[in-house]
């Protein structure tokens, strides 16, 4: 068994590697494999990585582990000579061996990887130009505040949940850095919690130091990376790709104090895979979300959480449920649906995040009666 300076000394001496073959971002980590002590890493330049990826797409999604057929594969359709680093450990899931993650998490800064499906969050502070560079900090300081309180408070309950961020000047992408269908549920159980405490903060705050958020939230695909700062790859990693897009589309039609859902498909996880489409995947989140009761926000327990899909009307009927389409300005449709988020708390208001149909004059958007999507 490895003892802790052996096996920091051995992770020092791959990220050395790992570095030298990543020449400051020249060249891309597109798997590794291990045999024993031994760690192989495939390494290629850039546009080799990403010309190959869509007629070999294991090269960029799933793990950046490989078995030794796949990685043989990816290395000779990359035309790159492993890379070589004997550790002074054994990597592998026997007793004694170093956890593969371990390894893992070390080589995907020098990479790139694709991810079907994520929960994404994006914030954004209305009017945040118009006022001045301190009101602009305080209103940032608030909402990062309010996401790092959601992550903790979820902590009390059970539901562990670690928050990424990236900013967007006026905002933040906000997106849980585990994977998965459950990892998922609790994005949007965070989102909850930070829209609730943020609103609680501008009924006690100074206006203009709490900020007017725009909301929007949905699950989709999209590429991870870590930014070159110098001559090293920081150590979070950023996401780019159809979820962070689509959500650029509609917080650009969102009006303040709007929480739009983006229309998507989100399948289920093993044993029995279900494809939920966005107002199934809810129902599920409410369940999760149930157990944020007890909770406290402003003072007062949480008792009850519940979100709301609006209506509106379509020609001249009026209908419970209906899908906004907006056009972006690239002439491409992105469809959502408006939400209110309603907060019961033991003792105090309810807190109420969202618009009503009727607050929807404005909104660029065309109301259109909702289909379930046909899944391939």
């Amino acid at each position: 068994m490895a003892t802790p300076d052996e096996i920091r000394d051995g992770v020092r001496e791959l990220d050395f590697a790992l570095q030298a073959a990543w020449k400051l971002g020249q060249h891309m980590i597109a798997g590794w494999t291990a045999a024993g002590n031994v760690v192989s890493i495939c390494a290629a330049p850039v546009w080799r990585v990403l010309a190959e990826a869509p007629k070999a797409p294991r090269i960029l999604s799933g793990s950046r582990q490989m078995g030794p057929q796949t990685f043989g594969e990816v290395a000779k359709a990359l035309q790159a000579r492993p890379i070589r680093v004997e550790l002074p450990f054994t990597v592998g899931d026997n007793k004694g061996d170093v956890d593969p993650q371990v390894i893992d998490q070390v080589v995907r800064r020098y990479g790139v990887s694709r991810t079907e499906h994520r929960a994404v969050m994006l914030f954004d502070i209305v009017g945040f130009s118009k006022v001045d560079p301190l009101a602009q900090m305080a209103q940032l300081a608030s909402l990062e505040f309010s996401i790092n309180n959601a992550a903790k408070k979820m902590a009390e309950v059970g539901l562990d949940i670690e928050l990424a961020r990236s900013t967007v000047g006026d905002g933040f992408y906000v997106w849980n850095r585990a994977r998965g269908f459950e990892a998922d549920l609790r994005t949007y159980a965070a989102l909850v919690l930070i829209l609730a405490d943020n609103a609680v903060a501008r009924l006690r705050g100074q206006a203009d130091f709490v900020p007017t958020l725009r909301t929007c939230f949905s699950v989709g695909a999209h590429y991870a990376y870590h930014q070159i700062e110098g001559t090293r790859p920081r150590g979070f990693e950023y996401l780019v790709g159809e979820v962070t897009i689509q959500l650029a589309r509609l917080i650009g039609k969102a009006q303040a104090n709007q929480v739009c859902v983006g229309s998507f498909v989100r399948p289920t996880e093993p044993p029995v895979v279900r494809q939920l489409d966005t107002i199934l995947f809810l129902a599920r989140a409410e369940k999760l979300v149930d157990k944020l009761q007890g909770l406290t926000v402003g003072g007062h327990a949480i008792a009850r959480i519940r979100s709301q899909i609006t209506g509106g009307k379509v020609g001249d009927t009026a209908l419970p449920l209906v899908v906004h389409r907006i056009v972006d300005k690239h002439g491409y449709n992105h469809d959502l649906f408006n939400t209110r988020l309603l907060v019961q708390r033991e003792e105090a208001d309810p807190i109420v995040v969202g618009l009503q149909p009727q607050d929807l004059a404005g909104f660029e958007a065309e109301a259109l009666p909702y289909k379930i999507p046909e899944v391939t």
